[in-house]
């Protein structure tokens, strides 16, 4: 029960359990019922829009036209590429099995391992970036991000040396993320266009 009374404002205990207020004995629970219930459906429906309005840049971020489920698609595959040689021979699985058997010098393997986990972690901050593509300043956020991702890989591979087929299957991947990004933002940006256009002349 509210802390005042909803028509004389004035103060009730929170200990106050009877259904009249004790000052002007109006219903508390009954008055104004009707516009109450008004608000909490004028509220329900706000946050019903908001979430489908959510849902809907999702959707026009990652899965609105073919380009962008390819793109999407693309950032799982250096999971695939890590199976092969990356550095010093090491590959995503030689680490796995290494680890889990405490057969894997860490001190030895510290910047091969790194590459691998910052490629794992740098890459779910892309995918969870690019979720929000068609946002304003989408495009700009989705090159930070993969020009982060593709540098610290590279500087890791570089200072490390011997690298292997997957280090540089990696690494052309995220090249041809960041030319997608320009493709999908000019699809995203079309699409926009052609929506706001359409909603006009319905208007």
């Amino acid at each position: 029960m509210n802390n005042s009374c909803p028509k004389c404002g004035k103060k009730i205990s929170p200990f106050y359990l009877k259904e009249n207020c004790p000052h002007c004995n109006v219903n508390l629970l009954y008055y104004n019922l009707e516009e109450r219930l008004e608000a909490d459906a004028k509220e329900a429906l706000r946050q019903e829009l908001k979430l489908n309005r959510f849902k809907e840049l999702i959707k026009s971020s990652s899965v609105a036209s073919p380009l962008l489920i390819f793109r999407l698609v693309l950032f799982f595959t250096p999971l695939g590429s890590m199976c092969l040689p990356m550095i010093n021979s090491l590959t995503l699985i030689s680490v796995i099995t290494g680890l889990i058997k405490g057969e894997l010098n860490i001190g030895e393997n510290l910047l091969p391992v790194l590459s691998m986990v910052l490629v794992i972690v740098l890459s779910l901050a892309v995918i969870i970036n690019s979720l929000f593509s068609a946002t304003k300043h989408g495009l700009m956020r989705n090159l930070i991000f993969s020009l982060v991702n593709t540098g610290v890989f590279v500087a890791l591979g570089l200072v490390a040396g011997n690298l292997g087929a997957g280090w540089y299957i990696t690494l052309g991947i995220y090249a041809l993320e960041i030319g997608l990004h320009f493709l999908c933002d000019r699809k995203i940006r079309q699409k926009q266009i052609t929506d706001k256009n359409g909603k006009a002349e319905n208007e």
